[in-house]
């Protein structure tokens, strides 16, 4: 072989090793969105959806770190930009055409759909089906349901957070210090329950005047994947004790005059069903939940088995009250099987399950008929009476 052909074969054999970057953008030419709201379009527009990003402004977050953002001609570390379109690829298209950087989704931590989006036949699944087929995204993503207008959750003022996003992020996790809201709803489980066809709920987000709040849940139907309506706090303590997911926080029982708190730091749960008839079913739901004494009595002494046993008494009534409030909601307000209860039947006795499938919580709904009894054990491992100790002292 002559030396030229060698070379020519050289040289077209790195061309192959010199592709690898044929894509490759620069950071600085990249649109860091970390947050998306997705509303219904203002009176007057003719678009269907109206999209809000809030994208990362890398030199603002910079001075963040450094300065107050407050400062006189400092950079804040985001921004907020809205447009309307008749879906969220040309939402997506449109918004590259409004900023100079196009947005890239890989950094995206947020998706907030307002509750008139969500209620809407089959907007929910449509906008998320999106973010699930974009190549960019992650599966940890959050999706929250706003009560109200989506895009003004973007718009609070964090205290201890560069930015709104961070802010809301961080609040969606603190479930290991309070029941009253769920764990984090991740777009890919969201996407499981898209599938399933069982009723599921979501992570709630309202703003209260300056702050937020996520406390409660969001319910949808599984057949239609429309939300139906929402729990509230002492509900959605109830939901989470049914379904596994408490991971800590308070229960509070009312001791006479007062209030005594009990941190929750294991629970368990365990359904029994007996079938009554072809389309009758009984469930009990035992509950256990040990922990601990937040705070100390000013009447009494814990450490007397009588007073321990009245005190796991009233948190046992408490706990079998806001499990039956959500139980009473679910069957007879929404008539949707957040629970759990259908899942058990198919995963355990699929033979019960198969002949009413179609008919458990659509149809002639047979889970608004099903009978529901809630046994509750509270244990409490530690008093920490502080008072008895100053007395012996």
């Amino acid at each position: 072989m002559s030396l030229k052909a060698l070379s020519t074969l050289l040289g077209l054999g790195c061309i192959l090793f010199l592709t690898g970057c044929w894509d490759r953008v620069e950071i600085n030419d990249r649109g860091f969105v970390v947050g998306v709201a997705v509303d219904y379009k203002e009176a007057g527009e003719k678009n269907l959806f109206t999209g809000t990003f809030q994208m990362m402004v890398p030199g603002g977050l910079k001075q963040s770190n450094t300065q107050n953002n407050s400062a006189p001609h400092a950079q804040q570390a985001y921004f907020n930009i809205s447009t309307s379109e008749n879906s969220m690829p040309a939402i997506a298209a449109r918004m590259a055409a409004k900023t100079s950087r196009t947005p890239y989704f890989e950094h995206l931590k947020v998706i907030i759909v307002s509750s008139e989006v969500a209620k809407s036949k089959a907007a929910f699944p449509s906008m998320l089906d999106y973010f699930l087929r974009n190549s960019e995204m992650r599966r940890g993503v959050q999706v929250l349901i706003a009560e109200g207008k989506a895009s003004d959750i973007l718009d609070i003022q964090p205290n201890n957070e560069t930015t709104p996003i961070d802010y809301i992020s961080s609040i969606a996790k603190n479930n290991k210090k309070t029941n009253y809201m769920l764990p984090q709803s991740r777009i890919g489980d969201v996407h499981e329950n898209l599938i399933k066809r069982e009723s599921y709920v979501i992570q709630k987000v309202k703003k209260e005047n300056k702050d937020l709040s996520l406390n409660g849940s969001a319910l949808f139907d599984g057949a239609t994947n429309q939300l139906v309506g929402f729990l509230n706090g002492e509900e959605t303590q109830g939901l989470n004790f049914i379904t596994k997911e408490v991971k800590g926080g308070i229960v509070e029982a009312n001791i006479g005059d007062e209030i005594i708190g009990f941190k929750v730091e294991r629970a368990r749960r365990k359904f029994i069903v007996k079938q009554t008839s072809q389309d009758h079913f009984k469930f009990t739901i035992k509950l256990v939940a040990e922990g601990v004494l937040d705070k100390s009595l000013t009447n009494g002494d814990p450490t007397d088995s009588k007073t321990l046993e009245s005190l796991q008494k009233k948190l046992e009534e408490t706990l079998i009250k806001n499990t039956n409030k959500v139980i009473a909601k679910l069957q007879k307000t929404y008539k949707k099987d957040a629970l759990g209860l259908g899942s058990y039947l198919f995963e355990n006795h699929y033979k019960m399950w198969k002949p009413i499938s179609e008919n458990w919580d659509n149809g002639s709904n047979l889970f608004s008929q099903t009978e529901v009894e809630v046994q509750a054990q509270v244990i409490i491992r530690r008093v920490g009476n502080i008072f008895e100790v100053s007395r012996e002292r």
